[in-house]
């Protein structure tokens, strides 16, 4: 049973919509016998509209990393402080850990899975079943570095597109919805009362990144061809172009097929990603 969980916004400091989501969730959103934390995990890169001070703090909360006490920085001062109120990771007082992000590529509603169990299949087929454009996504980690892995279970919500630093009515009113749904799944489960699920449900399970180009000395020499652009989940075959050069130049796809998503993701530029690469799965969901 789920008693405790805590919804949080702005873990990425210049995701404005999950920080503003959190007052208004706190006026209207109860669940029958939970009790609800609403926390703003990143205060001090939100009050400069930056995605991080030092360091991702959607990175830091690997085991290794939270006992590490030489690490330092803001944001793994702050994610051993997270842990410590949430947590800890692997017997955390929180039972149930809602993240909520945006993104600036149209994902639509993107829920990431960090563990493919029953309980994560159902929520996420749930949603799914209930909303438009909901699409899931799976990362393997064996130990994950997400905030939300504080909690054995969760939910990173990801919406967009919305530019960094800015509130869209609908990317904030697709969250809402979405925080709602789940709110909704928690209470049936709780009271052993939820319908019957889906045979399976349909997953992008990441399995590598691009990068974009760069020189020798690691200088960016071209950009996200417009052949790919926001064509987030839908497939990129091999020998398509995928970045264009400032000279000129096209480069092709050489890998397997797969599918694409994070396309010109703009949190991303600090470490050069151009996009993810996934591939379409089917899982069970077994009761």
């Amino acid at each position: 049973m789920i008693k405790k969980m805590a919804i949080v916004g702005g873990t990425h400091g210049n995701e404005f919509t999950g920080v503003y989501l959190l007052e208004k969730l706190k006026q209207e959103l109860s669940i029958e016998q939970v009790e609800i934390d609403y926390l703003l995990a990143n205060p001090k890169a939100f009050n400069a509209v930056k995605r991080y001070i030092d360091r991702d703090l959607n990175r830091c909360f690997k085991l290794e990393d939270l006992a590490n006490t030489d690490l330092i920085g803001y944001e793994n001062q702050r994610a051993k402080e997270l842990n410590q109120w949430l947590g800890p990771k692997g017997n955390a007082k929180t039972d149930f850990i809602i993240d909520l992000h945006t993104s600036t590529a149209p994902m639509g509603i993107n829920l990431v899975l960090i563990k493919a169990d029953p309980f994560h299949l159902r929520l996420v087929d749930y949603v799914q079943q209930r909303l438009d454009d909901v699409t899931i996504t799976w990362e393997d980690l064996p130990d994950h570095h997400f905030l939300m892995s504080i909690a054995d279970k969760h939910m990173l919500i990801e919406v967009g597109a919305t530019p960094q630093g800015v509130l869209r009515q609908d990317v904030f009113e697709k969250t809402e919805a979405t925080v709602h749904c789940i709110a909704e799944f928690i209470e049936l489960y709780n009271g052993n009362k939820l319908p019957k699920p889906s045979d399976s449900v349909e997953v992008y399970k990441y399995f590598d990144v691009a990068y974009l180009p760069q020189n020798k000395q690691g200088e960016t020499i071209g950009m996200v061809h417009k052949n790919i652009q926001d064509r987030d989940f839908l497939p990129l075959k091999k020998g398509e172009p995928i970045f264009k050069l400032f000279n000129g130049k096209q480069i092709y796809y050489n890998g397997e097929d797969c599918y694409i998503s994070f396309i010109n993701e703009a949190a991303y530029y600090d470490e050069k990603k151009a996009f993810s690469m996934s591939k379409k799965i089917l899982i069970d969901i077994k009761i």
